[in-house]
């Protein structure tokens, strides 16, 4: 069964599926072919039809896809790739009318590049577990939990449910990218339980291309998890012998 997760983890079929879940979606929902001017702020300016907005979004989209991938590969590059990939992510999201992106997203930024060094020092094989840093985890979580309150409240200056709701997701998404910096594999768990939220979300908003999209990434984290797992085993028995 690992053998098969392995090849699975590793797969550019697998790779490719992803890819085109974006492609197909943006495409029949028409959201490929939008530009610039479907934003409010430049509806009104000649120039903003000659600038691909949908496109650019798509190409985000993928290289997300791309970077979860490599980072389930335990390859360094899914942290760089993310990296950059959050400041294009970023403007989309904010143009797209969540202001509270101008403050969530330079959080992810920085948790991105810190992810980048973490895994520089501690190298491409060596795995963690949470009990490694058991003393630190609770400090970690409430910390997620408060900032994503925090910076929630400053963006929407009230605590209705949408603030609950944004509240909740910020914190189950910047749970695991804290675990990330460690290389800690528990953070598929919290992936894949994020995914489910997302998932359960869009299935009641009727949004068919991200319940295709976040059931794909349930099926990456869980194929992830045993794969670190095995890396972290192989690579204590290396370090006694």
């Amino acid at each position: 069964m690992l053998k098969i997760l392995r090849m699975l983890n590793h797969s550019w079929l697998f790779d490719l599926l992803g890819i085109v879940i974006v492609l197909v979606t943006a495409y029949t929902s028409g959201y490929f072919f939008n530009d610039l001017k479907t934003i409010s702020f430049f509806a009104n300016d000649w120039w903003a039809k000659y600038v691909p907005f949908g496109v650019i979004s798509v190409i985000s989209s993928m290289l997300s896809v791309l970077s979860t991938r490599l980072t389930a590969r335990l390859n360094k590059f899914g942290n760089i790739v993310g990296t950059g990939n959050t400041i294009v992510s970023g403007i989309i999201d904010f143009l797209l009318g969540n202001s509270g992106a101008v403050l969530t997203y330079p959080v992810s930024f920085l948790i991105n590049m810190f992810a980048v060094k973490g895994w520089a020092h501690y190298g491409s094989k060596r795995v963690n577990r949470a009990s490694d840093f058991k003393k630190w985890l609770p400090l970690m979580i409430g910390f997620a939990i408060a900032l994503s309150l925090a910076l929630n409240y400053l963006a929407f200056k009230n605590t209705s449910s949408l603030f609950w709701l944004a509240s909740a997701v910020f914190s189950l998404s910047l749970i695991p990218n804290m675990l990330n910096i460690f290389k800690i594999e528990d953070q598929w768990l919290f992936w894949i339980f994020y995914n489910f939220v997302q998932l359960a979300k869009a299935m009641m908003q009727g949004n068919f291309a991200n319940v295709g999209k976040y059931l794909y990434y349930i099926v990456n984290s869980s194929v992830a998890y045993p794969v670190w797992q095995n890396a972290r085993q192989s690579n204590g028995i290396k370090k006694i012998r």
